[in-house]
């Protein structure tokens, strides 16, 4: 049972994720490093779909793989749609690969969850003025034994729940192609290029929308297995109670990261822009690869950062809900010194 909850205020809160995920700076980096190999390991069965599709329907290679992974796994379905064996071993690679970097991927979060929230639990009043480099340091539990036991002691329940989202994710993803499907099939009879545009605009708006809710919702249950040490089913009940009482909260923190997102997106979208006017320049335009990697990796970091900082501050913002004695000692995984 749950005591008077006594959250912080929201930008405690968010100073204290912050301050929790920079003193535990090292799963910024392995979360940056495993994520990228993943989209890497990803990316290699759509990179051989489209030699396969350049050599069997000679489509242009160039075209295929000039667009994203994304954009370029749809290219190659498309082009595969009436070879349904070659269809059939295409997807049946991506999957595989996906799967498999995904339980690594759910590992990892495991591991990075543990370490934060024992930081959390040991960093006792880091928010609170005047902020000293002794207190930061309290806050760090980063080591390969932790990291380990993190995964030893909820690895099992992650991939679950990470195994749930792939489900949620294809559904989302079912009912936009449904969607898509209805768009097209009422503007080919009616003829009407307006309900097209504003139908796709719909079903993109409640995509992203899906997907910010179904992520929330992934984080918070991570949070909520991490610190009370429950069961995936358990964390659902106990995820409804905390976010039916502190749902002021738990939307301030999502707000202001989803703020800070977009604006980091669009100085990237800018830095972006101006590094591709710069490569037309003569002789300084060598320098851009360079300068391209160094931006994907700050923006990489910085995003990771952010998602981790606020996973922080939602884990804060549930302990002092599940636990209203939080200036009491706490050992590793919650269980009471």
């Amino acid at each position: 049972m749950r005591g008077t909850p006594s959250g912080l205020p929201l930008r405690a809160a968010l100073k204290r994720g912050a301050l929790v995920t920079a003193a535990n700076w090292p799963v910024v980096l392995i979360r940056f490093v495993m994520i990228a190999m993943y989209r890497v390991s990803v990316g290699v069965p759509v990179v051989g779909g489209a030699f396969v599709v350049a050599v069997l329907a000679g489509a242009d290679i160039r075209t295929l793989l000039a667009s994203d992974l994304q954009a370029a796994g749809g290219l190659v379905i498309a082009a595969l749609a009436g070879r349904p064996a070659d269809l059939a071993v295409f997807l049946l690679a991506v999957g595989v690969v996906a799967v498999g970097g995904g339980v690594l991927v759910f590992l990892m979060h495991a591991g990075t969850a543990g370490i934060l929230v024992q930081g959390e639990r040991q960093a006792g009043d880091v928010h609170r003025a005047p902020l000293r480099l002794s207190a930061v340091w309290r806050a760090n539990a980063f080591g390969i034994a932790e990291f380990q036991a993190g995964v030893r002691r909820f690895g099992r329940r992650f991939v679950i729940l990470g195994l749930w989202l792939t489900v949620a994710y294809a559904g989302v993803g079912g009912f936009a192609v449904g969607g898509l499907l209805v768009l097209a099939a009422v503007g080919g009879e009616q003829g009407g290029p307006a309900v097209w545009g504003l139908g796709v605009l719909l079903v993109t708006s409640g995509v992203l929308i899906a997907v910010a809710g179904l992520n929330l919702v992934y984080a918070l249950l991570q949070v909520i297995i991490v610190t009370d040490g429950c069961r995936v089913s358990q964390a659902v009940g106990r995820l409804h109670a905390f976010v039916t009482h502190d749902a002021r909260q738990v939307a301030g923190v999502f707000g202001v990261v989803l703020a800070l997102v977009v604006l980091a997106s669009a100085a990237s979208l800018l830095a972006t822009a101006g590094l591709a006017l710069v490569a037309w320049v003569p002789f300084v335009g060598l320098a851009v690869v360079p300068l391209q990697l160094a931006a994907w990796l700050m923006r990489g970091v910085v995003f990771h950062y952010m998602e981790l900082g606020a996973w922080s501050a939602y884990q804060s913002q549930y302990r002092r809900y599940a636990d209203p004695a939080s200036g009491e000692d706490v050992s590793a995984w919650g269980v009471r010194a």
